[in-house]
């Protein structure tokens, strides 16, 4: 599929995103506003693709942001309309601001791509960023309590409209005739330096990744969950109903732990490329598919949140409250099955590699088979106890560390010529 042609698609699904997803907001309750709903996220998710297709080539940091970003807005608009028949309103609007927040960080870096290569006239990239910066910041508004209506969103949707309008003319192609979109650098010139360089940044943004999933997590799960959950329905739900926004805060950095997973999942794709290809692949969509699973219970701490937002007295809604973060908990269990099945199988592409060291690829499997004993324990006793990964998850930060000193290492981090700017772009997929 060419720029052009994948551009005009791209351009169609924007302007009948927004058809279907105010047709289905109005239809709210309904089978058929339900359907349109999800027409919707199915849209939102093609153009994530279509977009990572065009630009990973010349912005493939760009590219996998806004894929990672619109697949996060279209799970987050489908469970809103799961949440709105089986929880409530409360419910279905913390799901839809997260999805907005998820739009309007994304697509930060898409409005640079977009004014980099020429793609749209400068004025309109500096509106987009400008309006997704302000869709971003009215739903951060949104999440901490504060009302501030539509009015953020109006920027940004106005730039998708006419955006819209303008792939559908000419699809993804310069502004400016007679400049090129990607610069070109001779014909298999710096094979070597672009696969080192490669390998450099796909460390660089595992680690990196890795890194900022530890603080995420630490603080949304130990800061929040743990600290406020019980073994008390009536005490916990006393706890998180003084604590809500602690509590969606908590949820928004865990949706982005499980976008980050994605990323980390495929940028040590890219590294372990050249060890196993097959293997590598299979890694990375292990953790992809627990990347999935996660989300899935994350909907469950949303679910409870909308139930404390909803106002009802404490001992009423409790034990729905008190189900929700137990369910969370259980599926986040069964996801970690995937996950230390993903660990074990970077352990062993560690080990092969030449580059890594061999007590570093034991470690990470040691991490992964703690996963999986747990994850089985639970499964097969309910008075299974001991926390194994508690102990073992040491090799995922031993993992992090060596990648991050890895790529400061790695002589082809230095800044590349201009002429070689284009043999060394990162490829991640």
């Amino acid at each position: 599929m060419s720029l052009r042609v994948a551009g005009r698609c791209a351009g169609a699904f924007f302007l009948l995103a927004f058809v279907a997803y105010g047709s289905g907001s109005a239809l709210a309750g309904q089978l058929a506003g339900s359907a349109l709903v999800v027409l919707n996220s199915v849209m939102v998710a093609a153009i994530g693709v279509l977009v990572f297709r065009a630009l990973r080539r010349p912005h493939p940091g760009a590219a996998w942001t806004y894929l990672v970003a619109r697949g996060v807005e279209a799970f987050l608009l489908t469970a809103g309309i799961v949440l709105l028949d089986s929880v409530g309103a409360d419910a279905a609007d913390i799901a839809y601001q997260a999805a907005m927040l998820s739009l309007g960080l994304g697509s930060l870096p898409f409005c640079l791509a977009l004014h980099r290569q020429r793609w749209v006239p400068r004025p309109l990239a500096i509106w987009g960023f400008a309006g997704y910066a302000l869709l971003a910041t009215g739903a951060v508004a949104e999440l901490t309590g504060a009302s501030v209506g539509v009015v953020p969103a109006i920027p940004g949707g106005l730039f998708e409209v006419v955006f819209g309008v303008l792939l559908l003319v000419r699809g993804f192609a310069p502004a400016t005739t007679g400049q090129p979109a990607t610069p070109a650098g001779p014909p298999g010139a710096g094979a070597g330096a672009d696969g080192d360089l490669r390998v450099s940044r796909a460390a660089l943004a595992a680690g990196l990744g890795l890194l900022s999933m530890a603080v995420l997590a630490g603080l949304a799960i130990f800061g929040v969950v743990d600290r406020l959950v019980s073994t008390d329905a009536v005490e916990t739900t006393t706890r998180l109903l003084s604590n809500q926004r602690a509590l969606v805060l908590a949820v928004v950095a865990l949706f982005a732990v499980a976008g980050l997973d994605v990323l980390v999942a495929w940028a040590l794709r890219a590294f372990f490329a050249d060890t196993h290809r097959a293997v590598a692949l299979l890694s990375a969509w292990c953790r992809t598919a627990y990347a999935v699973v996660f989300a899935v219970a994350i909907t469950h701490l949303i679910a409870a949140a909308g139930l404390l937002r909803g106002g009802a007295a404490t001992d009423r809604i409790s034990p729905r409250v008190y189900a929700r973060i137990t369910e969370f908990e259980d599926i986040w269990s069964l996801g970690l099955t995937i996950f230390g099945v993903h660990l074990m199988l970077v352990g062993w592409l560690a080990w092969r590699s030449s580059t890594v060291p061999r007590w570093v690829a034991v470690l990470v499997a040691v991490a992964g088979a703690g996963y999986l004993a747990d994850s089985v324990g639970a499964l097969v006793s309910a008075g299974y106890a001991i926390e194994v990964a508690a102990v073992t998850f040491a090799g995922e930060v031993v993992l992090m560390v060596w990648l991050l000193v890895f790529a400061a290492r790695s002589p082809h981090r230095r800044r590349s010529t201009p002429d070689g700017d284009h043999a060394r772009q990162v490829q991640l997929a």
